[in-house]
């Protein structure tokens, strides 16, 4: 079996439901911009400031 596929943003360590592209509307709504500290509000993102 395939291991599950990560967000496509960058910043993000989130894996995404329903082999979406993306975890959170967040992360869609950003496209193909980057980011340094990832937003998607997840709190097990390594991607999220603490």
């Amino acid at each position: 079996m395939a291991s599950p596929k990560k967000c496509a943003n960058a910043a993000c360590s989130c894996i995404p439901p329903n082999n979406a592209k993306y975890c959170s509307p967040h992360c869609e709504g950003i496209g193909n911009k980057m980011e340094i500290v990832c937003l998607c509000g997840h709190a097990d993102c390594a991607g999220n400031v603490k």
